[in-house]
């Protein structure tokens, strides 16, 4: 189910008529999310980044906490609350383009992603620590300096930094937990690292 929108269309209208005909229960259990009793119904609180985004059933009500409130973030949670089907992470990172059909998109992730990453902090790996942490990042032992980041509690993605130095450009790859395309389909995860990247590139001291 690509999310790319059509003149007319409502790109949320298809994810929520899913919600609607799902048992929350299990739906909970696949997308690793909790679910809670509250006097509307029952409250499914999914892990988003460093904040919660919640769907209260049967009628399908969506909030989002402040930091995690994007209109792509709210979408995408939607479409994986949909579409997983409870995969755990492999622990094996692949490229954007080793993904099923990633090919067709490489060039936007890197325009989009690895450039502007790059850019802001290929020369300033401490603000790397500082905006990757302060956004839930947890570190990973690849190139000069790497996060991963539960973009869901089944989606991992992983930004790596190359330092740059006289000889060589500063240079930055999006890495994908391999498990990552039982979730959500490569336009779906490009829509993910974006809103990750920009979330590193809006950090406090940039």
């Amino acid at each position: 189910m690509l999310v790319e929108k059509t003149p007319g269309e409502n790109p949320f209208d298809e994810p929520l008529r899913i919600l609607h005909d799902a048992d929350p229960e299990k739906m909970a259990r696949l997308a690793g999310a909790s679910l809670e009793q509250v006097e509307s119904g029952e409250r499914l609180v999914l892990p988003v980044l460093d904040g919660t985004i919640s769907v209260t059933f049967p009628d399908i009500e969506i909030e989002a906490q402040p930091k995690v409130s994007s209109f792509v973030l709210k979408l995408l949670a939607v479409i994986y609350l949909g579409k997983t089907d409870g995969s755990e992470p492999e622990g094996r990172w692949v490229a954007y383009r080793e993904l099923p059909g990633g090919r067709f998109y490489e060039p936007v992730v890197a325009r989009s992603v690895e450039d502007p990453i790059a850019l802001a902090y290929g020369g300033d790996l401490d603000a790397f620590d500082a905006a990757a942490r302060s956004i839930g990042g947890a570190p990973e032992e690849i190139a000069d300096r790497a996060y991963s980041f539960l973009l869901f509690p089944r989606v991992k993605v992983c930004l790596a930094v190359h330092a740059g130095d006289e000889e060589f450009d500063a240079g930055a790859r999006v890495l994908f937990d391999a498990a990552c395309s039982h979730h959500l389909n490569p336009f779906e995860l490009r829509m993910g690292a974006e809103a990750i990247a920009s979330r590193l590139l809006k950090s406090p001291g940039r």
